[in-house]
């Protein structure tokens, strides 16, 4: 009888452990995840520039990450599609690759971006607000947006786990606090 009770303690332990481990962070009062506030078309001389806004709110988990020089990749995807009747036409597309990564040794934090030349800041304030701000280089020919036609300009930022660690990569698909993308914000452009 003693023999199944201390099996019996032992297996409700382990089984608040492992609820413990798998059990979603609902005490957390920091909120975390990537958020993208306003996105629009401006007109350049040339043609025409997409121009958003994304706020960066790092998890404790991603931060400590990064801290330990782990870069942290999301891919910012913009779309201009056309309604149509029966499906949507997508006229534009185009993926801007951000990499934040921490050196220790400079003490500095570094911002790579796919079409830029890497930019280093002191805080990591100032490098989410660096990121914030998207610098889309690549115009967008005015011949592709007509006159009086209505479009929609559509913007995600995915966190991109493939370029994290192998090891890290199964722990990022389970654990909550690595969920760093944003949904599909769609905004309508009238020319």
């Amino acid at each position: 009888m003693a023999f199944i009770m201390l099996n019996c303690v032992r297996l409700a332990k382990l089984g608040l452990l492992i609820y413990l481990l798998l059990m979603p962070n609902w005490v957390s009062a920091e909120e975390y995840g990537v958020t993208i506030h306003h996105a629009g078309l401006v007109e350049i001389n040339s043609g025409y520039q997409i121009e958003t806004e994304i706020d960066y709110q790092l998890s404790p988990v991603a931060r400590e990450a990064l801290e330990k020089g782990v870069p942290l990749a999301w891919d910012i995807r913009f779309e201009i599609r056309r309604p149509g009747f029966l499906w949507t036409h997508q006229i534009y597309k185009q993926q801007l690759r951000q990499t934040l990564q921490y050196h220790a040794l400079l003490k500095q934090y570094e911002v790579k971006t796919s079409d830029q030349l890497p930019e280093m800041f002191l805080t990591l304030s100032a490098a989410l607000n660096f990121m914030s701000f998207p610098r889309h280089q690549a115009m967008i020919d005015p011949a592709l947006i007509e006159t009086h036609q209505r479009y929609l300009l559509a913007v995600r930022s995915r966190f991109n786990r493939e370029l994290l660690p192998v090891p890290l990569r199964p722990f990022t698909y389970i654990h909550r606090e690595w969920n760093l993308s944003s949904p599909w914000f769609i905004w309508p452009i009238q020319k």
